[in-house]
């Protein structure tokens, strides 16, 4: 993607944002900048040039106050999309789309809503036991296969190949996920996720086989920070959680790893413009 075409998407997705801080205000539901997001605020005061979405995190709590308002306190211009709205939808937390607007990627064409969106990650208590963690982990990641595979997603798509021993490791969980209902592998996941007490270890959910650990404390309160000219919501301690989860954040990565993520394949601004058929 080109750097103008990758700076419009850019601008798209943050009137998604300025959306769901504005509905987040008018509800009394707390949120905040999160992953490559909070990094590129931090370090960039914005996005990261070259990032391709947008993360914002939420604690269980509100994170679920806020699929259940959304639908009718959010601007008709953009919908809520998780597995609360669509019984097929594949991931364990939710996004914001832009209806009319086409952003789709490679490996996950089964969407019923394909605009422009940004990804809304709950965040839930975790183990504090690594033992526990890496357990919870495994039945978490296994209940998630299952669920991308009952959905038709297709992680083995990879720019325009397919990584054969990714699409064989999911051979077994295609043959199992019959067994399983939608609706059924989504609560199942949910349970799990958020069936640990209060304590003081929180993580981000997204099913992969590793969670995704950081001390609670360090979310508890929340600031602001500059992100493209407005002040956005930030955990307070948010040099400890990028250095948990970056490193020394602060230095760029070589020319060679900055990079859009996501495959995207077809790009529509809903406004009139030319479509886009991205080459991977």
């Amino acid at each position: 993607m080109d750097r103008t075409l990758l700076r419009k998407v850019q601008l798209t997705q943050l009137e998604i944002l300025r959306e769901v801080d504005r509905m987040c205000r008018e509800n009394d539901i707390k949120w905040f900048l999160c992953c490559g997001t909070l990094l590129g605020a931090v370090r960039h005061q914005g996005f990261i040039p070259w990032d391709d979405d947008l993360d914002i995190g939420m604690l269980r709590e509100d994170y679920e106050k806020f699929c259940r308002l959304a639908p009718e306190k959010m601007n008709p211009r953009f919908c809520v999309q998780s597995w609360y709205t669509e019984p097929d939808y594949p991931l364990p937390f939710g996004k914001v789309r832009m209806k009319n607007t086409l952003y789709v990627e490679a490996k996950s064409k089964v969407f019923r809503e394909n605009g422009f969106y940004i990804d809304v990650f709950p965040f839930d208590h975790a183990p504090e036991d690594p033992a526990a963690q890496s357990a919870q982990a495994v039945k978490l990641n296994d209940l998630f296969r299952l669920k991308l595979m009952k959905s038709g997603y297709q992680p083995w798509v990879e720019k325009d190949r397919i990584n054969w021993k990714k699409r064989l490791g999911y051979l077994l969980y295609q043959l199992k996920a019959r067994k399983y209902s939608q609706e059924g592998l989504a609560e199942q996941y949910d349970a799990l996720a958020a069936s640990c007490p209060e304590g003081n270890t929180i993580c981000r959910q997204r099913g992969l086989r590793k969670l995704e650990c950081y001390p609670a404390h360090w979310f508890r309160e929340l600031g602001l920070c500059t992100f493209e000219g407005e002040q956005y919501p930030v955990p307070k301690e948010y040099d400890a959680v990028l250095t948990a989860q970056f490193g020394d954040y602060m230095t760029l990565p070589p020319e060679e790893k900055r990079e859009d993520r996501h495959q995207i394949v077809r790009v529509n601004f809903g406004d009139g413009t030319e479509e886009w058929s991205i080459d991977q």
